[in-house]
């Protein structure tokens, strides 16, 4: 009798919480701020409810569901309680894909600068905890040998071991953790990168991408007509794709299959130098890259 009593109010707390998870993206959807703000005063110790939370058959979250609305006010709430705005729903899609189909601007700018300095904190993390651990090394033996930035550890060092897909739309690269790696809502984005290292859309530049993804800013500098355009894939399936894609049969174009830390040693000592590079906040920033490009390079 304990045992089924137990497992019946297991159920019942599973149901208590599914419909919880309903009646807050029902709330999100209707836009009602004081509803949405009832339900996040009610999270307990024992639950993240709810704002981080996803509908179990539809993946939809508070967040996709007010996105998808255009409440931004709720959106900038659901983002302060912790809600991660690029998860994806059973269909690969996150909040920016449903704020840019629906075309609610200011939505997809607030995720935008919010993914953005994620990114950047999570780079800041990285190198802060890298130093950390450098100068407990150096206290240890006064003869340790500082690693070469190029052999320094990413977010997410097995990133090469792990599978990655697209979804069946190719609008978003998921991982195998499902976190998205590129989303095609992030276009505008890259249109506007693009422009910027060309300086200001000019054509005939000498261009550099680390990491394909899902192509979208190498088609932005497509459009601008580079006079060489360098693209470094390290992962296989995404080679694979660009290869699928025709992308090593276009004449401005220079697929380098490896890791960049392998690939631009070589281009640097080629002497290449590109008028702009781009790569993305994810990994790290270094001075590598940026020996690449001559004064005034972006």
């Amino acid at each position: 009798r304990a045992a089924i009593l137990i497992s019946l109010t297991k159920m019942s707390e599973i149901d208590s919480f599914d419909n919880a998870v309903s009646s807050m993206i029902e709330a999100c959807s209707a836009g009602n701020i004081s509803l949405v703000r009832s339900y996040l005063e009610k999270k307990s110790e024992k639950s993240s409810f709810p704002a981080s939370k996803q509908d179990e058959s539809s993946g939809i979250s508070p967040l996709m569901a007010a996105a998808k609305a255009g409440h931004l006010q709720i959106c900038e709430i659901l983002l302060e309680e912790g809600a991660p705005w690029n998860a994806v729903d059973r269909k690969g899609k996150c909040a920016g894909n449903y704020a840019t189909e629906y075309e609610h601007w200011n939505i997809v700018n607030l995720l935008v600068d919010t993914g953005t300095k994620a990114e950047l904190i999570l780079g800041a993390v990285a190198r802060a905890s890298m130093k950390g651990e450098k100068e407990v090394g150096d206290r240890r033996t006064s003869i340790q040998k500082t690693a070469p930035v190029e052999h320094e550890p990413c977010t997410k060092p097995d990133y090469l071991q792990r599978n990655v897909r697209y979804n069946q739309s190719k609008t978003v690269l998921l991982d195998d953790d499902d976190d998205a790696v590129m989303m095609e809502w992030e276009r505008p984005l890259m249109d506007a990168h693009a422009s910027i290292i060309t300086s200001n859309s000019q054509e005939g530049k000498v261009v550099l991408n680390v990491g394909f993804g899902m192509g979208i800013i190498d088609t932005a500098l497509q459009k601008l007509k580079p006079k060489l355009h360098v693209i470094i894939e390290a992962h296989p399936v995404v080679h694979k794709k660009m290869i699928e894609d025709g992308w090593n049969k276009k004449d401005n174009v220079r697929i380098c299959f490896g890791k960049w830390q392998d690939v631009m040693p070589k281009l640097f000592q080629e002497g290449v130098m590109f008028d702009g590079i781009f790569y993305d906040t994810y990994g790290k920033i270094d001075k590598k890259r940026n020996s690449l490009l001559p004064i005034g390079g972006l």
